[in-house]
């Protein structure tokens, strides 16, 4: 990461626009701090501007959104007008656009012609976690920088504030995919390995339809829970479909290797493969606000379709 800033810095032709793109928002957090102290501190380490820029209140440095959890039209309008006014304490001024993924069509229309003419010394900041929800547009204007996931060691190390066994820090790490926060947030989860532990049980042993409404009714119960449910399982579903291609460098859990064993004895690559694409279909339906009990019951029955129809 920080390689990729200082070459930028050194040719002096540090970009007036990046977009950094991850998954992990602390990642995208800690790498625009970095790249606010770069334009700000150059090779100088000036600690008070740096603990300024850390603790979010130096005056040339604004971070977005500010009135809600998106940059609304109104918002970017007011960014663009800030844009043009002049520094307060220092000869640059920074604009910090957090979850840009999330902002409109509109509201991103509104930032254009500012990334085509940046007025002197001014600098945006686009944090992104999918790159799909930004319009191309607004990308071919920045600088892409993909900041590189977190190996396992460094999760471990955030772990260790928490009461957890080796076991139960290698599943978060192994089911995190490179993201701290990730990580942290199933950690603080009270419920993160009874979904887990859910996970594998249908898996293993959903075998016939008098256990759908038995799992039905576990399902129900995990209300917003639902989508990590829907992720936890399809990553493990890829795990199987991993050892059963004698893929294992790819499996993301190698902890699991005996729990993966027996589900591949239950399913073929074609019903994996199908029931995974289900699963995006279903994490689709409940963005559009479906029924969450009928999603639920159609899953199920799916299963075992797929199941049955590729044996």
């Amino acid at each position: 990461m920080e390689n990729n800033f200082n070459f930028y810095f050194k040719k002096n032709s540090l970009p007036h626009a990046i977009v950094l793109l991850s998954v992990d928002e602390m990642a995208l957090g800690e790498a625009s701090t970095y790249f606010c102290k770069l334009i700000l501190c150059g090779d100088e380490n000036d600690v008070l501007i740096s603990k300024k820029i850390e603790h979010k209140n130096h005056a040339d440095v604004l971070f977005f959104p500010q009135e809600k959890d998106v940059i609304s039209v109104d918002e970017m309008l007011k960014i663009v007008e800030e844009a043009y006014v002049c520094p307060y304490e220092s000869n640059s001024k920074i604009f910090v656009l957090n979850n840009f993924e999330n902002t409109s069509v509109l509201a991103q229309n509104k930032l254009l012609k500012t990334l085509e003419e940046p007025p002197q010394n001014v600098y945006f900041v686009l944090n992104v976690k999918n790159e799909q929800l930004v319009l191309p547009t607004i990308m071919s204007r920045c600088q892409k920088i993909y900041l590189p996931k977190f190996d396992k060691q460094k999760i471990a190390e955030s772990l260790s504030e928490f009461n957890l066994s080796y076991e139960q820090k290698q599943d978060i790490i192994s089911y995190s995919n490179g993201a701290i926060k990730k990580a942290k947030d199933f950690a603080l989860k009270e419920n993160f390995f009874e979904i887990l532990d859910f996970c594998f049980e249908m898996l293993k042993n959903y075998k016939s339809s008098s256990k759908a409404i038995l799992y039905a009714k576990t399902l129900y119960s995990f209300k917003d829970d639902f989508l990590l449910f829907l992720n936890l399982f399809n990553i493990m579903i890829e795990d199987v479909i991993y050892l059963k291609l004698n893929l294992n460098s790819l499996i993301k859990n190698n902890q699991r290797l005996n729990d993966y064993k027996l589900i591949s004895k239950e399913y073929s690559i074609n019903a994996l493969t199908e029931i995974s694409k289900y699963l995006s279909l279903m994490s689709e339906k409940l963005k559009r606000n479906c029924n969450q009990n009928i999603i639920i019951d159609n899953f199920l029955m799916k299963i075992l379709e797929e199941k049955t129809k590729w044996q």
